[in-house]
């Protein structure tokens, strides 16, 4: 492969400088995705550590707490030993889920797995009448988590990828991300010992000559992706291009995700009450002993397909804050009061929405509703906006987790990529990941305004 480095040509891309050399060659880059990731496989190394975790989990765990484990205790215990092994099971399934979505880290998704699988079952079982060896489930627990933290140390530090880039359309986009590592140019004879797979905007190829060398390549075993597919592995956000209309708008989510999104709302809504209404209650009060007015602020946001509803917030603002019209909050924002800035920064200022849950106006997990009067502004303004209508509005969602709080219309359309991302790829594994980003968020506060 031969390599030539040229004069650098500055562009903007996602908020850093890049050099991009000769737009027109083939660009060599390197990505932090690892091949198997964008080839959308599991890593079979990784694979085989959890398989051999869990006999090693159980076994340990009996022979520390029981000793020789006589046949009464396994015949006893053996639907205490069963739910444990489900649960290592399901924490297992969603570490390699979390990890398919973009700037993931492998510590966060251990991390998460342990808390939405492996905690609650194991509580569950504590606090159940069930027969469970004594200290099993402590010894246990303990033995997981230093098992899936092994492979955060083992297979943390996995290879980049390194790609080759077909100049044209939106792949430009691909080669100008922060993301991305430029590395030169290469020759059109791009060989599997090269590079991990070739990149082109397979929509949209104005170069020519490269078509016959994509078909070459393909033929060859060498994989070949379209450049918004991995712009989205990189970035967790959308190409709004004009080319890339039918990439943007995926594919509709299906009746089951519906439903079962659906009751998940109502039944974590309702099982939450016995925390959340307390410290709505407390919120309540201290609203009302600061400054006077009403304790709820209700004002008319755009939902589901584009349809109005009242949207219910602690009031965090003056009751005279938007006497000149809608307009965003700024960081330091004197219309919000000493007690609307704590309740924003950890997003208590939301709980109210639980009712919109209830109704069915929103979701747990979407988009978050805009102000009407923004609505109109950003249809005109940004194109595909529209599209992020197709799915109920959230408490929270992609963007607020990913990209905060959007201040103009520019922050706005950025924002919209990380939405129409959401809209996109919609799943219940995506929604659970965002719950515990969620709970990241409110811990540090990020994007609050």
């Amino acid at each position: 492969m031969s390599q030539d480095i040229a004069p650098a040509v500055e562009h903007e891309g996602d908020g850093a400088t890049v050099a991009i050399q000769h737009p027109e060659a083939i660009a060599l880059v390197s990505t932090p995705i690892p091949p198997h990731k964008i080839a959308q496989q599991p890593h079979s190394l990784s694979r085989l550590w959890y398989l051999l975790g869990l006999p090693f989990v159980l076994g340990i765990s009996l022979y520390l707490t029981q000793g020789d484990p006589a046949v009464d205790v396994l015949r006893d215990g053996w639907i205490v030993f069963t739910a444990f092994a489900t649960a290592y099971t399901a924490a297992w399934g969603l570490a390699a889920g979390f990890e398919r979505f973009p700037s993931v880290k492998q510590s966060d998704a251990a991390v998460f797995a342990l808390g939405v699988a492996l905690v609650p079952i194991s509580g569950g079982i504590l606090l159940s009448p069930l027969y469970h060896p004594p200290n099993f489930i402590s010894v246990a627990l303990v033995l997981c988590v230093i098992w899936f933290f092994g492979s955060v140390l083992l297979f943390g530090r996995r290879a980049r990828s390194r790609l080759a880039v077909i100049p044209g359309g939106v792949a430009r986009a691909l080669t100008e991300t922060s993301k991305v590592e430029y590395s030169g140019h290469s020759s059109p004879e791009i060989t599997a010992s090269d590079v991990d797979g070739v990149v082109a905007d397979l929509h949209r190829m104005p170069v020519s000559g490269y078509p016959k060398l994509l078909a070459k390549n393909s033929l060859r075993g060498l994989p070949v992706y379209h450049a918004a597919f991995i712009y989205e592995m990189l970035t967790g956000r959308v190409l709004l291009d004009v080319a890339c209309k039918l990439s943007a708008l995926g594919r509709p989510s299906t009746p089951f995700y519906r439903w079962t999104k659906r009751g998940l709302d109502v039944v974590l809504v309702l099982a939450s009450l016995p925390v959340t209404l307390p410290l709505m209650l407390l919120t309540a009060l201290a609203i009302w002993v600061e400054s006077p007015g009403p304790v709820l602020f209700t004002q008319k946001r755009i939902g589901k397909e584009g349809k109005p509803f009242p949207m219910i917030k602690f009031r965090s603002m003056r009751t005279d804050a938007e006497r000149h019209g809608a307009q965003f909050a700024d960081e330091e924002d004197p219309r919000i009061t000493r007690v609307g800035a704590f309740i924003r920064k950890f997003r208590i200022d939301e709980l109210p929405q639980f009712w919109n849950v209830l109704k069915g106006e929103m979701s747990l997990i979407g988009p978050r509703p805009e102000q009407v009067n923004f609505v109109k502004q950003f249809n005109e303004e940004i194109q595909h906006y529209t599209h992020r209508h197709s799915v109920r509005p959230g408490i929270t969602g992609w963007a607020q987790v990913r990209n905060g709080y959007a201040a103009d219309t520019e922050e706005t359309r950025q924002k919209l990529s990380y939405d129409l991302y959401y809209v996109k790829h919609c799943s219940l594994i995506l929604d659970v990941l965002i719950v515990c980003l969620t709970i990241k968020t409110i811990l540090t506060g990020f994007g609050s305004r």
